[in-house]
């Protein structure tokens, strides 16, 4: 089967095509976008006779990734003379550039991330046209970052645009919360980890803050169990030592005590038992002596407390 076509357009040139016509698709990361330095060469396209020109879907990733292509005639890349604006791309999409006099400047994407970007571009460009020399748009700025962009790539674009700009230390000291949920996000992303690593960096002492903030409240917290679990050690030892100091009854009068704390009265016991009423008014007697009481209200707060 043949691989479905993710890039194609159709350029106008004045000059006559040939075969040193050619353009060449670039992959950029970040910080490519501003200053290209390191953008990696994917795939060339020959132009056909009408200027056309397209590139395979297997060329591309599968995720969200900045691209660019440039027009050159003799296959040299320095002899570019033409070059498209930066834009988002996957596998998954398709992009066609319109002809035109401005060569690669209008094109349709099925990209969402790319349409958000192209949101963003517009934004900075009505902010530019006001007068911002004294930072007045700084807050719309921010704002917008915030509240108008959803997804995670041009997030970070704006982060960049922040850093450029020197707005992003300071916003990220007003909203520490809001940029440490946008790392987490960041790093539980497929994104390549090279593209967030500047912020990644810029944060490391905020979230260096936060573990120690963690560190401590989870340190004071085993300090409260261990408080705990002492008081209930020493409550359980002093318990047990109150019990084994207590007095030992004899068998007989353990279940005359059991009789008693029942309700029986002496008459009962002594019928239960099958001994005198006076034996079980002195081993009641005993009783109360060994257990420092002197009647039966005193033996039941006693045993039950």
């Amino acid at each position: 089967m043949q691989a479905q076509t993710a890039i194609s357009g159709r350029l106008d040139l004045k000059d006559q095509i040939t075969k040193q016509h050619k353009v060449y698709l670039y992959k950029l990361n970040l910080k490519d976008l501003k200053n290209p330095k390191t953008t990696k060469e994917v795939a060339w396209s020959p132009l056909g006779a009408d200027g056309s020109f397209s590139f395979s879907s297997k060329l591309l990733s599968n995720q969200d990734t900045f691209y660019q292509l440039h027009l050159n005639r003799l296959g040299i890349r320095n002899d570019t003379i033409a070059k498209s604006k930066p834009f988002i791309l996957s596998s998954h999409d398709s992009i066609n550039f319109k002809s035109g006099v401005q060569l690669f400047a209008k094109y349709n994407t099925t990209n969402l991330a790319d349409k958000e970007w192209k949101r963003l571009r517009e934004f900075e460009q009505r902010l530019q046209k006001a007068d911002d020399e004294f930072g007045h748009n700084d807050k719309e700025r921010k704002s917008f970052f915030k509240d108008s962009l959803h997804i995670l790539i041009v997030k970070l674009v704006a982060v960049q645009q922040l850093e450029d700009k020197n707005l992003l230390n300071q916003d990220i000291a007003k909203n520490p919360e809001y940029y440490l949920t946008l790392l987490e996000e960041l790093q539980e992303s497929k994104l390549p980890s090279t593209q967030y690593q500047f912020f990644e960096k810029k944060l490391a002492f905020l979230t260096k803050e936060v573990v120690e903030h963690k560190y401590a409240w989870s340190k004071a917290i085993n300090i409260i169990l261990v408080v705990i679990v002492f008081g209930l050690i020493c409550f359980t030892f002093f318990k047990r030592k109150y019990v084994e100091t207590l007095p030992e009854l004899s068998k007989q009068e353990r279940t005359i005590k059991k009789l008693i704390l029942e309700g029986k009265s002496n008459k009962e016991i002594a019928n239960e038992l099958f001994i005198s009423l006076s034996t079980v008014k002195t081993h009641i007697t005993n009783i109360y002596s060994k257990l420092k009481v002197s009647n039966r209200q005193e033996l039941l707060h006693k045993i039950h407390n």
